[in-house]
C-alpha cells in the first residue's frame, strides 16, 4: 500500500506548468492564463477594427480554449469576466490601453500593437518592464468558492529580452 500512496503524491508534484499546451499564437494574441485545475486555457487578445487598428469600442476578446471538448471556444461567462479574468480598461490615446486585472487590481498591463503589428501586453514583472507571454494560477477548492494559493507570471525583459518570472503569494 506504501509503494502505491508514494507513486500518487510522486505524480501528482510532476505536474509542471510546461505540461500544458499553449495556445495558437497571432498577431493579435497578448497572453494567456493556465490553471492547476485542468488543462484549459484563457486566452486574451486584442480586437482590431477595420482599419487594423485596436478597437476602442472593444479593445480585447477573452476567451477558453477548453482542450478535449467538442466546442473548443467558448466566451467567459459573467462571473468569470465580472470577478475572476475580466479587464477594466482604460485608453491612453494613440491606439494604447491600459487594462487592470478585476482579480486582483493592482496588476496592471499596458497594450499596444508594436511596429511589426503584434499585440503587446507590457507589465512589471519582478520590478522589471517585461512582455507578459503567460499566468499559471494555483486554486485550491476547498469550499463552495474556489480560492488562489498563488499566481506566476512568466514574461521577457522589455529590454534585454531575457525570460522574467514572479510568483505572487496570495493570502
Amino acid at each position: 500500500m506504501k509503494p502505491v500512496l508514494f507513486i500518487c503524491i510522486a505524480a501528482l508534484f510532476s505536474f509542471s506548468t510546461s505540461d500544458f499546451p499553449v495556445p495558437p499564437h497571432t498577431k493579435k494574441s497578448l497572453f494567456y492564463i493556465h490553471r492547476n485545475l485542468n488543462n484549459h486555457s484563457v486566452v486574451y487578445e486584442v480586437n482590431l477594427n477595420d482599419k487594423g487598428v485596436i478597437d476602442p469600442e472593444n479593445p480585447f476578446r477573452i476567451y477558453w480554449i477548453r482542450v478535449g471538448e467538442k466546442n473548443k471556444y467558448k466566451e467567459l461567462n459573467y462571473m468569470e469576466r465580472t470577478f475572476a479574468y475580466g479587464l477594466k480598461t482604460q485608453s491612453l490615446g494613440n491606439g494604447k490601453y491600459h487594462a487592470a486585472f478585476v482579480a486582483k487590481k493592482e496588476r496592471t498591463i499596458d497594450v499596444y500593437l508594436d511596429d511589426k503589428g503584434q499585440a503587446t501586453a507590457l507589465m512589471k514583472i519582478d520590478n522589471k518592464l517585461s512582455k507578459l507571454v503567460r499566468i499559471f494560477v494555483q486554486v485550491a477548492e476547498d469550499g463552495w468558492w474556489p480560492k488562489v494559493a498563488y499566481v506566476e507570471f512568466f514574461g521577457t525583459d522589455f529590454k534585454t529580452n531575457l525570460p522574467t518570472y514572479e510568483k505572487l503569494l496570495i493570502n
